[in-house]
């Protein structure tokens, strides 16, 4: 069983080395990993060509000029040689038995075009949490595609990006990532591809999520306009896999980000506003600003609460799994600055017990 890792890369140069370790240092080494780089104007291809030096299975493909991460995912999709194909990213990792679980489920059904696991998201700060994701099975194995489909009714897509291990053949039938879809591609293929061969599913997190300002994701924040393109298909090219009611729950989804999008827009373009007025704030300038910024909240808050009820128990789902992830993040955060705040005896060496 050959397995490809495609790792699109521009300007990651301080992360590639940590990330393709990763990669490498797992209990089934890939066959290859074809590293695209993107136009970097960083250091990024002395250090591709350093590890290559290194690990003989590393190959370098070059694009002309910036094309973008979907078309760098596609293109080495292409190159690639392996009957399964995983698509990493250079500020995301991937844990410990990773590729091992995935390819011995994919080896046990073959009919499954892919097999996933669970996610944990990592915040700038390095604090790990997992997706609260509503799990479709409790136990590691396989889900048909109608099973897939029920799974979908209750919470859309659990395939998500870097988890994904595919089958080569049910990537490219089932059109590989579209770049009219942007950030939401690998959603989008993930939950054709269970749609068409079903799925396999490990309820372990064995991959990592990097959150960061820079990152694709975060760059590309029209949610709304890529879900309206993404419903578009599923009523044309992909009607045969998706049921219309699907599809028009999917389009209340899409309205929703939208509407949430804007509203974000607007908050923050005033917010903006009101800071760039005061150029050196004082303490009253700051204590103004705070009660400003919360005057804000508060139609935001409400016009949120609206959509939600508006547009049905799904949302609540949608931003439940959001607001979930964050108070998970704040509560590590006050546990791990308690800890801190704990003076440690000198004399009880590694084991830092609490005085």
């Amino acid at each position: 069983m050959r397995l490809s890792v495609v790792m699109p890369n521009y300007n990651h140069g301080g992360l590639l080395a940590n990330a393709v370790v990763a990669i490498l240092g797992q209990s089934l080494c890939p066959s290859e990993v074809i590293i695209v780089d993107d136009g970097s104007t960083d250091n990024s291809i002395a250090v591709i060509e350093e590890i290559a030096a290194h690990h003989p299975c590393v190959r370098l493909v070059r694009n002309s000029e910036n094309c973008g991460v979907v078309y760098s995912a596609n293109r080495g999709a292409r190159e690639a040689t392996g009957e399964f194909l995983y698509f990493a990213a250079a500020d995301d990792t991937v844990y410990p038995g990773f590729f091992l679980e995935s390819l011995s489920l994919l080896a046990r059904w073959p009919q499954a075009g892919l097999c996933s696991t669970m996610v944990e998201t990592i915040f700038p700060d390095g604090i790990g949490i997992e997706m609260p994701l509503r799990k479709p099975r409790s136990a590691s194995g396989y889900l048909p595609p109608d099973e897939c489909l029920r799974a979908m009714r209750r919470q859309d897509c659990w395939t998500g990006g870097n988890s994904c291990i595919y089958r080569r053949e049910a990537f490219v039938e089932s059109g590989g990532l579209l770049p009219e879809l942007g950030p939401a591609c690998d959603l989008f293929l993930g939950m054709t591809v269970a749609l068409r061969y079903g799925a396999c599913f490990i309820p372990r997190t064995l991959t990592g999520y990097r959150l960061s300002a820079g990152s694709y994701s975060a760059r590309n924040r029209d949610v709304g306009v890529v879900f309206a393109r993404a419903a578009a298909l599923m009523r044309t090219t992909y009607a045969h896999l998706y049921p219309s009611d699907y599809v028009d729950a999917w389009e209340k989804r899409a309205v929703y980000f939208k509407g949430i999008s804007e509203l974000r827009k607007r908050f923050v373009r005033q917010l903006v506003t009101i800071e760039d007025v005061v150029a050196r704030p004082s303490a009253l300038d700051r204590q103004v600003v705070r009660l400003v910024r919360f005057g804000l909240l508060v139609p935001f808050g409400f016009l949120l609460a609206y959509l939600l009820v508006r547009l049905g128990p799904k949302m609540w789902t949608v931003t439940g799994r959001g607001c979930a992830v964050k108070l998970r993040y704040l509560q590590a955060r006050f546990t791990r600055a308690r800890r801190l705040r704990v003076p440690v005896r000198a004399a009880d060496g590694a084991r830092g017990r609490p005085v």
